[in-house]
């Protein structure tokens, strides 16, 4: 009876060591999250960076192989600028636009924000805020706005962000116009920062075919190529009045067929992202994914938060 009871007491020590060895594996896994999380944010905001502008343009289902001379005359030659351009820009594992998107705008990977699909259940931006919300908790001078064509991003993602937004889903045409009273009537506010997405081409290729060779698709990437050159243009403009704008160009996957739902095709896992600026030195030689458009944006305005650089994955690719 003695040598069971010491048995006994052996087996239940083992199975309580095991799970303490499992609680304190998994708590070493969360702590980062945690810890970056509910830590006290030290912000700090270089007053020389502060009044700088930013135009990022999101162009939905955008395949690299697209980007040429014959399709999108004024994004190759925008390509061509003092520019950081990665035609291999890799999306998320998960290559639907709601985990992409949020990356974009989280700077965090789809592991940590927690989108995993188009529903967005379950995502962790309160834990994981946007750079918007970084800004705008800190910074009372910019103005922040955000006009998609995909009405998620606005009602999921960025609505308590920024300080104005389209509610409910609109054109290509209509993002369009509504940039341009943005960006020339300062209507309804002046923006500093400015998302836009066109979401037509992502359609396009759902519905006849994602590739260069599928003429709905070509005509569509024309069609905006055509307002991302008028929008480019404005911004040129403001350049000779002394506003320092960075351009940004931006996709949230590629996609082959009818979908973009195999991260092991090239053609979906590999898409277009540049960053322009006239004067800016950028690190030529890093290999961009979605989540380093977050922290480019904050480097570029001289906004930098302790949370947010315990968080993010990604990298600014600003020298």
């Amino acid at each position: 009876m003695y040598v069971y009871i010491m048995c006994k007491k052996n087996i239940i020590y083992f199975i309580f060591m095991m799970m303490f060895f499992v609680f304190l594996n998994s708590c070493e896994k969360d702590i980062p999250i945690n810890f970056c999380s509910f830590q006290d944010d030290s912000v700090k905001v270089d007053s020389l960076k502060i009044n700088n502008k930013v135009l990022i343009i999101g162009i939905d289902g955008f395949r690299s192989d697209a980007l040429t001379q014959e399709i999108t005359p004024f994004i190759y030659e925008f390509s061509q600028r003092n520019v950081y351009k990665n035609l291999s820009h890799l999306t998320e594992e998960d290559t639907y636009s709601g985990p992409n998107w949020s990356s974009i705008l989280t700077g965090v990977h789809y592991n940590k924000h927690n989108v995993t699909d188009n529903s967005f259940d379950g995502s962790l931006f309160e834990m994981f805020p946007t750079f918007f919300n970084y800004i705008e908790n800190n910074v009372n001078s910019i103005n922040t706005s955000s006009i998609v064509n995909w009405v998620p991003i606005n009602k999921k993602i960025l609505s308590i962000d920024v300080d104005y937004n389209t509610e409910s889903q609109i054109s290509d045409s209509l993002v369009f116009i509504e940039a341009l009273n943005l960006l020339l009537n300062d209507d309804p506010i002046k923006p500093d920062i400015l998302f836009l997405h066109f979401d037509e081409l992502d359609a396009a290729g759902h519905n006849f075919g994602f590739s260069p060779n599928i003429i709905e698709y070509v005509e569509t990437l024309n069609n905006i190529d055509l307002y991302v050159d008028s929008l480019v243009s404005i911004i040129d403009n403001k350049r000779l009045f002394g506003e320092n704008w960075m351009c940004i160009l931006v996709s949230d996957h590629g996609g082959d067929g009818y979908s973009h739902g195999d991260y092991n095709n090239i053609k979906i896992r590999e898409t277009v992202f540049i960053a322009e600026h006239p004067l800016q030195n950028f690190k030529l030689q890093h290999k961009s994914n979605m989540t380093d458009i977050a922290p480019t944006v904050l480097d570029f305005l001289g906004v930098s938060s302790s949370r947010f650089d315990c968080s993010r994955d990604g990298q600014s690719i600003l020298e």
